[in-house]
């Protein structure tokens, strides 16, 4: 038994398994396919390790708020980093509850997913 990354190139050896997951939407640059083969090289465990741009903290005084200009402003820098690193897409979260985010997220094209986001130390 061995663990490894999956290069880019093997990635279809996950269809059996059910784990394409995020992979057709992020850049091969920013994703690692760790898996757990036996000896004959039978997948046994996967999981995607990403790296992903993730929006967070959006704040306008309130003086501006509702000021599209300012907002708009915001959004195309904002769009402008993960296009620089050529992604084609960003996690933007919206707290439980918070129904103004969750329509800011709908207005811009975002989709919820079905899941909840954890912080997982990793020690470093």
């Amino acid at each position: 038994m061995r663990a490894r990354i999956l290069q880019p190139e093997e990635w279809s050896k996950l269809e059996p398994h059910g784990a394409p997951g995020t992979l057709p939407f992020v850049e091969p640059q920013n994703i690692a396919v760790v898996v757990v083969e036996d000896n004959a090289g039978a997948i046994l465990a996967c999981v995607q390790v990403l790296q992903v741009t993730h929006f967070e903290g959006l704040w306008i005084a309130p003086e501006h708020r509702g000021n599209a200009g300012v907002f708009r402003a915001l959004i195309r820098q904002a769009y402008a980093v993960p296009q620089m690193r050529q992604e084609r897409w960003a996690i933007g979260a919206a707290a439980n509850g918070d129904g103004r985010m969750d329509t800011l997220c709908h207005k811009l094209g975002g989709e919820p997913l079905p899941m909840h986001l954890y912080a997982i130390p990793v020690g470093v």
